[in-house]
């Protein structure tokens, strides 16, 4: 209850304000929640209470009020405060979003575009950046793309110079920490297949003889090598795939032109889905019997199930992102849009290339990880993330390594060294000639 000393603050805040007085709908919410936090004292109010006020509040066109609000709802976020999940149904029967998704809408319909206060531009930015960060209470799918697309409008455009860059450092942070995810959710995942192999390992050893299975692991010979050596020996690039590069050398070159017309992955259907939430969960040590072997063993296997399906949701949010920045930044400039660096289209563009080269240049353990696969929304199989991207890394490259305007050039030209260091060989496996194509051109 300490912590919503700040709450009550707010609130009281609004409650002065002339707004209440003239909104009745807002000032008995505002006291309907002071009465709820002192009522439910030491335990936590029903969080729709403490909501109800605050979303009140920042549609008014009070610029103090919205502000204090913005606030408040922030502070809450961090707090891992609003855990309502979907479909939890209100007074009038009818299913509700995840309170945590009504939050960032709420933070993010305060924007009305430039003509927005500064002060609230900057809280808008703060908050949201509290909703995408929080790690207890992490938000998924539509949620966070509108978060981040809200502050992708705020550099765009905001006049005000501090705010461009805080909110283009926000935006920065954002994306780093969706792909941080996953990549931290792929080395979790190699980590139980792992541990997977190594019961397997020892399934036929007798804890009789515990000596048998306290060495380094190596047992019979069988058994697999340390905890940080690959999953899967083709992840290596093994010899396989030079004698897999000539074939094919018989059809007819690829041009640029052609690259952006040779779509494998079929993504038409991945749009920003519903928002979904997923929690932090507290890692439980196993109960072990007489014998050593967990009590829990007989579930593992829908564990694993139900983490290889979460999975799935950070690998999506991650290519969902980079999908709408690859977007922007092949978008084609007019002439005289050219060299307007002050411009819209221009600082679009370059900060979306820069977030590009930023994310593969931090995470290309997520683009070459042959553990991270997202499912084609037509077939429904399971393709690796980076041949899931190419066509957009491509299109990128395509559209803009022959750019006559140096910055957007020079960002180009570290996305394809990144490309050319990381992702040749990749590339080549897929024998679709793109690579070949864009190499030869380039």
């Amino acid at each position: 209850m300490s912590s919503l000393k700040f709450v009550v603050s707010s609130l009281d805040d609004i409650a002065k304000s002339r707004d209440a007085y003239r909104n009745k709908q807002l000032g008995e919410s505002v006291q309907a929640a002071l009465t709820a936090i002192k009522e439910s004292e030491p335990h936590v109010p029903d969080p729709e209470l403490i909501f109800a006020p605050l979303q009140l509040a920042a549609r008014t066109s009070n610029v103090q009020v919205t502000n204090t609000a913005l606030d408040c709802i922030g502070k809450l976020i961090s707090y891992s405060f609003f855990t309502v999940e979907a479909g939890e149904k209100g007074e009038d029967g009818v299913a509700r979003a995840p309170l945590i998704e009504r939050a960032i809408d709420t933070i993010c319909d305060c924007f009305q575009g430039e003509m927005t206060a500064v002060e609230i531009q900057l809280q808008i930015v703060k908050s949201l950046l509290a909703a995408v960060l929080n790690d207890k209470i992490v938000v998924h799918g539509a949620g966070l793309l509108k978060a981040i697309r809200q502050i992708y409008n705020v550099f765009l455009l905001s006049r005000n110079t501090n705010n461009q860059v805080t909110a283009q450092a926000t935006l920065t942070q954002m994306v780093g920490t969706v792909f941080a995810r996953v990549k931290t959710r792929l080395e979790m995942k190699e980590s139980r297949m792992h541990l997977s192999k190594l019961k397997l390992s020892t399934s036929n050893v007798t804890f009789d003889h515990p000596e048998s299975v306290n060495g380094n692991g190596s047992g019979d010979g069988n058994s697999p090598g340390p905890l940080g050596s690959s999953p899967n020996e083709s992840s290596t690039g093994g010899d396989g795939d030079e004698d897999e590069e000539d074939e094919g050398e018989g059809e007819t070159k690829l041009t640029l032109k052609d690259l952006e017309h040779r779509k494998s992955f079929d993504d038409t259907h991945m749009g920003d889905g519903p928002t979904m939430v997923t929690h932090l969960k507290t890692a439980k040590k196993p109960t072990r019997s007489i014998s050593g072997q967990s009590l829990a063993e007989s579930t593992q296997e829908e564990t694993a199930e139900a983490l290889d399906a979460e999975d799935e949701v950070y690998i999506r949010d991650a290519y969902l992102v980079f999908r709408a920045f690859c977007n922007l930044a092949t978008k084609v400039l007019p002439p005289d849009q050219l060299y307007e660096f002050r411009g819209q289209a221009m600082r679009s563009k370059l900060v979306s290339l820069h977030l590009i080269h930023t994310v593969l240049n931090n995470n290309i353990d997520v683009f070459t990880s042959p553990l991270c696969k997202i499912k084609n929304t037509k077939s429904n199989e399971s393709t690796s993330f980076l041949q899931a991207i190419k066509f957009y890394i491509l299109l990128v490259i395509t559209r803009n390594g022959s750019s006559p305007v140096d910055k957007v050039f020079d960002v180009s030209a570290e996305i394809f060294w990144l490309m050319l260091k990381f992702m040749r060989a990749s590339f080549k496996v897929s024998q679709d000639g793109g690579w070949e194509a864009l190499s030869t051109c380039c």
